[in-house]
């Protein structure tokens, strides 16, 4: 199981990879057989080919974009929750978003199994 040091290195580099629009970066980050929940309860996406192509679709229409952490991350065994804040671009115009509670499952090779975004949904 990864540490909590390891947790928080791929949370980081989870909003690294998203902010500079790196889809291979990201897309090392998850389990072949994750899944995203994003926002919960509206939009499930299943296995890393669902993240590559459906997914990351969302991610081109919003960039450019940045996320960072707002807060020390809180990581207990293999599981944490990450506090957002972030810019992404609609209609061609920089719009905040935040915060965003995200809740990251990470499997035995300390890669994300499974994430679920809190955030308001209009």
């Amino acid at each position: 199981m990864p540490d909590a040091d390891a947790i928080v290195a791929v949370i980081n580099a989870h909003c690294e990879t998203l902010s500079n629009h790196d889809k291979e970066g990201w897309l090392a980050l998850w389990a072949d057989d994750t899944v995203l929940e994003d926002p919960v309860g509206v939009d499930t996406y299943r296995g890393i080919e669902s993240l590559r192509t459906t997914f990351w679709d969302l991610v081109t229409d919003l960039t450019p974009m940045k996320l960072w952490l707002e807060r020390d991350v809180v990581v207990c065994g293999n599981e944490a929750i990450a506090i957002l804040q972030g810019v992404v671009t609609r209609e061609g115009k920089m719009q905040h978003v935040g915060p965003l509670i995200d809740h990251f499952t990470f499997n035995e090779a300390g890669k994300i199994s499974m994430m679920r975004a809190f955030w308001k949904y209009a």
